[in-house]
């Protein structure tokens, strides 16, 4: 008898569950950015509190797909995390050393310059102007290149291919959700997050693992740091 690639195909309402239902929720959260006053009401900073609110999906996310996959006799290793519990500690801390080292370059480097009040005010609004914000970034890039992996890539491809959906169909069918998910940002960043997508699914395929794509989704969100080097006269 032929081996299957999994105990069994995933179930077509869980997957949709994932692909529809994270996308919506991930948009409703955004819309907070057009409803800013339902956070500065109560005196909170907007953009720490939402990331904030951010970080708590994200990690809710990883718990949903946690539960799906153990209600689906599924395991960690079947979506590319074959890590035990030390190497995947070793791998958070290397994030975590590497941005606080980032961190530490970019605070040294703003009190040694002058810095240009209006470019600061003219800076995208999603970009970490405070010391404050850069930490809270810092995690929540954490646990946004987790996330998104586990769920878009590692999840989503082969839930598909295990549905008998060719490995390169369900990269392009796994992108959508991916796109979605970025809620508001989705729209003027359509193509931007349809290619990063595709690059990250088509790597995902070939390693057969998540921790380049991890490792990679993690540089190029701590990159948007270096964004404030805009506002140095």
């Amino acid at each position: 008898m032929q081996k299957t690639e999994f105990p069994k195909a995933m179930s077509l309402s869980k997957t949709l569950t994932v692909f529809i239902g994270f996308p919506i929720i991930a948009t409703l959260i955004s819309l907070l950015l057009l409803n800013r006053h339902l956070i500065t009401a109560f005196g909170l900073d907007f953009f720490n509190t939402f990331w904030i609110i951010i970080i708590g999906w994200y990690l809710l996310q990883i718990v949903i797909i946690s539960k799906i996959l153990k209600s689906s006799g599924w395991q960690w290793s079947e979506i590319g995390l074959t890590f035990n519990k030390k190497k995947t500690i070793y791998l958070i801390l290397g994030y975590l050393i590497f941005a606080f080292g980032l961190l530490a370059f970019i605070e040294i480097a703003l009190s040694n310059s002058i810095i240009d009040t209006e470019k600061l005010k003219a800076l995208s609004s999603l970009t970490p102007k405070t010391t404050t914000s850069r930490v809270i970034f810092i995690f929540m890039g954490l646990v946004a290149g987790l996330a998104e992996e586990i769920v878009y890539r590692g999840f989503a491809i082969k839930a598909l291919v295990s549905n008998k959906i060719n490995k390169w169909l369900a990269v392009l069918i796994a992108s959508i959700p991916f796109i979605f998910q970025h809620g508001l940002k989705s729209i003027d960043q359509f193509w931007w997050f349809l290619i990063t997508g595709i690059i990250f699914g088509i790597i995902y395929v070939f390693r057969k693992k998540l921790y380049l794509n991890i490792i990679i989704h993690w540089l190029v969100i701590l990159s948007a740091l270096l964004g404030i080097f805009q506002v140095l006269k």
